[in-house]
């Protein structure tokens, strides 16, 4: 099967390497500017200082932070995206892949385009409705509420109950802390950032539901589990970039959206006859990942989240997460990988030996990756 006879509309932008770049998230590195020649009665130049001042530091400072996150922005094999894809879709490990006709996987292509390109067709994909998500977010940015208020409201609503205190058990509670955490306790210390977070996990879960026998229903397990892994790995890798964490967690969350709504799109095909082992072939899942990414710009960049997540989205409708250059993408992009080795991961098997360059990672990172939960 030959990729190339597939139309592609999406242009893909690559990012630039530690080799042809000084800077990870895509600022040309400076090349030294000529050096003048001295005339034979100039005095000779004066030697560097011992100490430069900050502001001639500062260059270094942030080329020496691009180049450890170049180092740890390692993409996945061919191998893992498709045992990734597999995890997805719920196609055992073990199982082979069976090819599709050339042209059975250039009209599945072309018809994923017609719907990432069409209003109606894609107004269809996702159930909650576009114009609710920009109001919860503007209530979820707002630091004027009163926690006594919010935990008042949050009472109201069993579910979000639950989750709020779920929250604050999972990220507080120690081994010598054997009492229960109750609504009021949790509100207090998860905090501002720990309520927009249950509150986003709560209202925006909806979005990947599915019922049925169809991919996206058997999918929608795996893919909101991930999507919760990479919210959370998403929000420690913002720190370090100087990017709000409630982006990084949004961004990361409602990144597979791009999943939901490419399998649901699949499944609105009723004259094509697909498995999982046919999708999951090498030639073919990385056209879907192409999908997935085209898909996720066209769905969430007009709902207003705020301009880091809403450029994001746009950049990554555009050139794909592998192209993004933002330091929210190359979060995002980190986090994406992060989560899928740790869908990979054999049961048992320690970070270490689950992720490359594992020590680089910054300790909040590593630490949220350790505490992510393997079921």
């Amino acid at each position: 099967m030959a990729v190339g006879r597939w139309w592609n509309p999406f242009t893909r932008k690559s990012r630039p390497t530690p080799a042809s770049s000084g800077f990870a998230d895509g600022a040309p590195s400076v090349s030294p500017a000529a050096t003048p020649s001295a005339s034979p009665s100039a005095p000779p130049p004066a030697p560097p200082p011992s100490h430069l001042p900050a502001a001639a530091a500062a260059p270094a400072a942030e080329a020496t932070i691009a180049d450890e996150s170049a180092a740890l922005d390692l993409p996945l094999s061919t191998a893992e995206r498709i045992r990734f894809f597999r995890w997805i879709v719920g196609v055992p490990d073990i199982a082979g892949t069976s090819g599709l006709p050339d042209l059975v996987v250039q009209h599945l292509m072309e018809r994923l385009d017609e719907v990432i390109a069409s209003d109606t067709l894609r107004a269809s994909l996702l159930p909650r409705a576009p114009h609710v998500i920009p109001q919860l977010m503007k209530t979820l940015r707002d630091e004027r509420y009163s926690s006594v208020d919010v935990a008042s409201r949050i009472s109201k609503d069993p579910v979000l109950t639950a989750e709020v205190v779920r929250s604050a058990t999972s990220a507080f509670q120690r081994g010598d802390d054997e009492g229960e955490i109750d609504l009021a306790r949790a509100v207090t210390m998860i905090g501002t950032l720990g309520l927009r977070r249950a509150i986003a996990n709560v209202v925006l879960r909806p979005i990947f539901d599915a019922k049925g026998d169809t991919f996206s229903a058997r999918a929608a397990t795996q893919i909101w589990k991930d999507a919760d892994r990479k919210a959370r790995l998403c929000a420690a890798l913002a720190g370090p970039r100087v990017v709000d964490p409630f982006d990084g967690y949004l961004a990361g969350l409602l990144h597979n959206t791009g999943w939901t709504a490419l399998l649901r799109a699949i499944d609105g095909f009723d004259d094509m006859d697909l498995n999982g082992a046919q999708l999951s072939h090498p030639e073919v899942v990385p056209q879907l990942l192409q999908r997935r990414d085209a898909l996720f710009g066209a769905l969430v960049g007009p709902w207003n989240l705020s301009a880091a997540v809403d450029g994001l989205a746009a950049d990554v409708g555009r050139h794909g997460l592998d192209g993004v250059e933002s330091a929210l993408g190359s979060a995002l992009r980190q986090a994406d990988r992060l989560a899928a080795l740790r869908a990979l991961a054999p049961a048992g098997q320690g970070p270490a030996a689950a992720v490359p360059s594992w020590a680089a990672l910054p300790k909040a990172v590593r630490d949220c990756y350790a505490g992510l939960s393997a079921d």
